[in-house]
């Protein structure tokens, strides 16, 4: 009996531990709440435009990308060639649209392509590679307590806008006179 009300008497100083601890929790982590400037969208017309004028960024190719394992039956089969079939059915490397959503950046929704196959449909050999453009966003950094605004920095996001046929690189030729050595004339 004595070990049984010792049992219980530890479950229950657990329990109120615990729901303390909670309480204890919550008020050390009050949420601050914060919303967007009313001028959000001014602020993000204003970047675009400032990184459109600038020329400050430079699009890179991805050179080193692999499309997903499993590739869809479309990737097998020849681009068709009719005319009512779309865009996407007839192009060398078909591509997929997908929503990008991330709360804390903004614009918060962007529209990106994702490259189904890893190699280009048809007889060519070519590769499909991802086309990349880097797009100016508004990343958000902090709460600002006294305004009760998020602070936002300026930032970019490199996103698949595309795919498009590569062929494979070769190596450059070299010229018969540097690989023999001698300054004789070929």
């Amino acid at each position: 009996m004595l070990v049984h009300r010792t049992r219980l008497g530890f479950i229950f100083l657990m329990v109120l531990t615990m729901s303390m601890a909670k309480r204890i929790s919550q008020r050390r982590h009050i949420r601050k709440v914060c919303k967007d400037a009313p001028n959000m969208r001014e602020q993000l017309a204003e970047w675009l435009h400032e990184s459109l004028e600038g020329g400050k960024f430079d699009d890179s190719p991805i050179e080193q990308w692999s499309s997903s394992d499993n590739e869809p039956e479309i990737c097998a089969k020849p681009p068709n060639l009719v005319n009512s079939i779309s865009i996407m059915e007839r192009a060398l490397c078909p591509w997929e649209s997908r929503v990008n959503y991330e709360e804390t950046r903004e614009p918060k929704i962007i529209a990106e392509s994702v490259c189904l196959c890893r190699k280009s449909r048809g007889s060519t050999g070519a590769f499909c590679m991802p086309i990349v453009r880097n797009v100016p966003v508004l990343r958000r950094v902090s709460c600002d307590v006294k305004t009760g605004y998020w602070n936002y920095a300026k930032s970019t996001e490199s996103i698949i806008v595309g795919c498009h046929s590569v062929l494979p690189r070769t190596h450059r030729a070299i010229r018969l006179a540097e690989i023999g050595g001698d300054d004789s004339p070929v």
